[in-house]
């Protein structure tokens, strides 16, 4: 099911009502995309700055597996993710431990993934934000560096590369969450490495104002949490409220 909204305030806000209001399980997924975002969030309750030259959707899935794979599900999205993007824009697509993606020199993409538990179900809602083209005002309104998957789209293809993107990229979504795996194999590791924006460099792992631990950036493990080397110890992290930074 798609829904397409002019404006809404917030897409995954309006599944997480959805599902709370359904008197019955719902078995199939709900897509829905909105051309302005009000009160959408990122992650840790970040705001998020909207624009004309992004795409925002959100999927609403069932989900059918067992609980301890969910523990991958954000960082693996993201490595499927990249790979659509990386086609679409024709550029090179960096990404950052969980889940954020890069082109252009700046952040481009970010995932929000909430889980639901409803009458014994349970169901992920998984929200996507994709700067399609430079907007002068987030860049204003942004302190980090902000990228795009194209240094510019004219304002009559924006319509269509925006339906095929998110043709594209909610299909790649629902295929990875369908099939998603205990553990990464050898071969996304390796992927992962080799698109790792901070592969190599000294990182520190940060909640709120305090360095929960700091290291050498070795990449990730098979179960997707990030590893860091400091001297001997190698330390693995899974994703929570902690960031990094170099």
């Amino acid at each position: 099911m798609l829904k397409v909204f002019d404006e809404i305030d917030s897409t995954n806000e309006y599944l997480k009502k959805l599902v709370k209001r359904e008197a019955i399980p719902l078995a199939q997924p709900v897509l829905v995309a909105a051309q302005r975002q009000i009160a959408g969030k990122g992650t840790k309750g970040r705001k998020w700055f909207d624009s004309p030259t992004s795409l925002k959707f959100s999927l609403l899935i069932s989900f059918k597996r067992e609980p301890e794979r969910l523990a991958i599900l954000s960082p693996y999205i993201a490595l499927k993710l990249r790979k659509v993007l990386a086609s679409a824009a024709k550029e090179e697509i960096k990404i950052k431990w969980p889940n954020d993606l890069y082109c252009l020199g700046g952040k481009t993409a970010g995932i929000l993934t909430e889980v639901i538990h409803k009458k014994g179900k349970v169901y992920l809602i998984i929200g996507v934000g994709i700067n399609l083209a430079p907007d002068p005002e987030v860049i204003r309104n942004i302190n980090s560096p902000v990228g795009s998957l194209f240094s510019h789209i004219e304002p009559d293809e924006m319509k269509r590369v925006r339906s095929l993107i998110l043709s594209c990229a909610s299909e790649e979504i629902l295929r990875a969450v369908r099939n998603l795996p205990q553990e990464f194999s050898a071969e996304e590791i390796k992927d992962w490495s080799q698109s790792d924006t901070y592969k190599g460099l000294r990182l520190r792992l940060i909640e709120g104002e305090r360095i929960v631990s700091e290291g050498q950036n070795v990449g990730i493990d098979k179960k997707g949490r990030i590893l860091l080397q400091d001297g001997h110890q190698l330390k693995a992290f899974c994703i929570g409220e902690a960031s990094l930074r170099p």
